[in-house]
């Protein structure tokens, strides 16, 4: 129940209050989109983080002319794939070995799997 009721209270900040987001927060944001559920725990997508005033304010004209794009302390853009390729698949699995210490092998029957699942949709 506590899930839904966090899920509940969502909302689109339409005005920032100037504030910078502290790092730690940031940082405990982004660790939260890294775990999140993807399809095949790919991650399929890659966060920039953009402080930099000047280019969050040439962002505005391509997001609707949203004034809190320039106006929060950070923005996280998602950019996701253009594409599945086995060196992409190949770099996932390779950092989700070594965080878990696994040996090299460990995975190779999923990663064929997904790459027989993958490699067909190419560059769609």
């Amino acid at each position: 129940m506590v899930l839904l009721e966090a899920l509940n209270w969502r909302y689109a900040t339409k005005k920032m209050n100037g504030q910078v987001v502290p790092q730690d927060k940031l940082d405990y944001i982004l660790e939260a989109a890294r775990l999140a559920p993807s399809s095949s725990g790919l991650q399929p997508f890659r966060i920039f983080v953009i402080s930099n005033k000047e280019l969050q304010e040439r962002m505005i004209p391509i997001s609707e002319n949203q004034s809190q794009i320039a106006d929060a302390s950070h923005l996280l853009v998602f950019a996701a794939w253009d594409g599945y390729s086995l060196e992409r698949i190949e770099e996932v699995f390779n950092q989700t070995m070594a965080e878990r210490g696994l040996p090299a092998d460990t995975m190779d029957g999923y990663k064929q799997r997904l790459w027989s699942k993958y490699e067909p949709l190419g560059q769609e």
